[in-house]
């Protein structure tokens, strides 16, 4: 049933765009706000904020299991994968993004960046070409995998509750203001990240240059100070074979902006198509296998 749902939820992701209807986080903020004012220890006020609705879910589909011939949890799990997937249509993101790259508007870029794919970033944001895309090539990989990777993968391992438990994790975290908290949860998320940005890793390399990924394949095993980004940029650059980009002047070669900025990223964009296409493909092969 799982691999039925997941192809679902990915055709109706693929027509959609994005899963817009099924996006109605409201509820979970205000389950965040109530348990913020109840007077718990912090890390009881996350841990039921993500693991209550997620439990509910466990219950729900234990109590339809075998409904209508299975038609009734296929379609819970449907919806909450659905739910779980990332937030916004991120083809048509990444393509804005380089269709101002392909017009050589750096000021364009750097502003729909900002806003778009560095939200929350202010002095710290990169100010010229060559840190601006870096960063946006590090973000790409990373919403591309927690969009979809990080969500099949606790799908597949804990079904639709882990699936949930995953997006509810990172939208509590993205709305979170306080530092304290926030250090709690950036650690929480580095290790939840841990076994499925590696997996990716290593999908990389199958789709990429295996013999020029190797190391860094090896290297992502024990790496315990990159965040999650950083290393998925990493592995996307030695699987591409890319290079480190270097633009000349401290005001930004713009015409070279446009042309390495726009092409890498649309490698970037290609590579983490095919790994999804890839993952899809070995979940099919194990289920008529097993």
């Amino acid at each position: 049933m799982k691999f039925l749902a997941l192809l679902i939820a990915l055709g109706l992701l693929q027509y959609w765009g994005s899963a817009g209807p099924v996006h109605r986080d409201d509820w979970f903020r205000d389950l965040v706000s109530r348990f913020n004012g109840s007077g718990l220890m912090p890390e009881l006020q996350v841990g039921l904020s993500v693991l209550l609705p997620a439990l509910l879910v466990f219950w729900l589909m234990s109590f339809v299991q075998g409904w209508a011939l299975g038609l009734v949890p296929l379609a819970v799990a449907v919806v909450v994968l659905l739910y779980s997937f990332g937030r916004g249509d991120f083809e048509a993101l990444v393509d804005e993004y380089r269709s101002h790259c392909r017009q050589g508007d750096f000021e364009a870029a750097f502003l729909f960046a900002q806003q778009q794919l560095l939200p929350g970033c202010s002095e710290d944001c990169p100010s010229n070409p060559e840190k601006l895309h870096r960063f946006v090539k590090e973000r790409i990989c990373y919403l591309g995998f927690e969009r979809w990777f990080g969500v099949m993968f606790y799908f597949l391992i804990l079904g639709p509750a882990g699936a949930l438990a995953y997006r509810l994790l990172l939208l509590y975290r993205r709305d979170l203001e306080d530092p304290e908290r926030q250090r709690l949860l950036d650690s929480v998320q580095f290790w939840v990240d841990w076994a499925p940005s590696r997996l990716l890793v290593f999908t990389f390399a199958l789709t990429g240059d295996w013999v020029g990924s190797r190391e860094q394949l090896a290297t992502s095993l024990g790496d315990t100070t990159s965040s999650t980004g950083e290393l998925l940029g990493d592995a996307a650059h030695a699987s591409l074979g890319l290079k480190a980009t270097v633009f000349s002047g401290d005001s930004g070669d713009t015409e070279a902006f446009a042309e390495v900025s726009d092409w890498e990223v649309g490698q970037i964009q290609s590579l983490l198509s095919r790994s999804a296409v890839a993952w899809v493909v070995v979940l099919a092969l194990l289920v008529l296998l097993v």
